[in-house]
């Protein structure tokens, strides 16, 4: 989940490994009878560690963000009057592997016939807290296990790059078209976006279509290269 969020969602492959450490969850202490645990993450040197140089003024972290996501599907998923269109918003910008262990989780869940409660508490002090019902559960996991991912097809845009962020690891570029894209860039780009934003680029696209329960199709955007262009 961490890994969609700050940067391009990939279907294979490694986790970056600063991701990896930045998320690694411990449990500390089982519930009576073994129906909840207590779990922890990393400690976090907000001084030192420059994933987290952009929460210096909250203390949130890449973690407390995945979390919330997970927290918002769960929350999105609750309800009878709740669209299940907003709920496949949420889910299928993170991608094809974030879906499909979202879908594992909710598997094992809707196998068992239960829900969760959960609370989290970051690292600023905020706690958040999310009940998921069954009923929940089961939509979500509809949703994961019919959303088709083609094959990503490369195309080149050129626009404006209107706004970028070098920690989450996307862009929005206004198209010639008229068309706003909003991308996400893989490792190597975002260490040097600062170059591109406010300018007129060219940007080598991916672009992967994904067809949802109901029929819906939707784009995901990972921006593979970007070219400044003479204004």
């Amino acid at each position: 989940m961490a890994q969609s969020l700050t940067g391009r969602p990939t279907s294979s492959a490694s986790i970056p490994r600063d991701i990896r450490e930045a998320t690694t969850l411990s449990a500390a202490a089982t519930f009576p009878s073994s129906f909840g645990v207590v779990i922890y993450g990393p400690p976090v040197d907000v001084e030192e560690d420059s994933l987290f140089a952009e929460y210096f003024g909250d203390l949130r972290t890449v973690l407390d963000d995945a979390v919330d996501t997970v927290l918002d599907i769960v929350d999105l998923s609750e309800g009878a009057g709740q669209s299940n269109e907003l709920l496949a918003e949420q889910l299928v910008p993170l991608g094809q592997r974030a879906m499909k262990h979202i879908g594992a989780l909710t598997a094992g869940l809707t196998d068992a016939g239960v829900g969760l409660r959960a609370s989290w508490h970051s690292q600023g002090g905020q706690t958040r807290l999310s009940q998921w019902s069954p009923a929940g559960v089961q939509r979500v996991h509809y949703l994961c296990e019919h959303s088709e991912f083609t094959q990503p097809e490369t195309v080149t845009v050129t626009g404006w790059l209107g706004s970028a962020s070098s920690f989450h690891g996307n862009v929005e570029i206004r198209a010639d078209s008229g068309e706003r894209i909003r991308a996400s860039t893989d490792e190597e780009l975002t260490s040097h976006l600062e170059r591109h934003f406010n300018k007129r680029v060219e940007a080598e696209v991916e672009v992967t279509k994904v067809r949802s329960a109901g029929g819906r199709e939707r784009r995901i955007y990972s921006v593979l290269s970007l070219r400044n262009l003479p204004t």
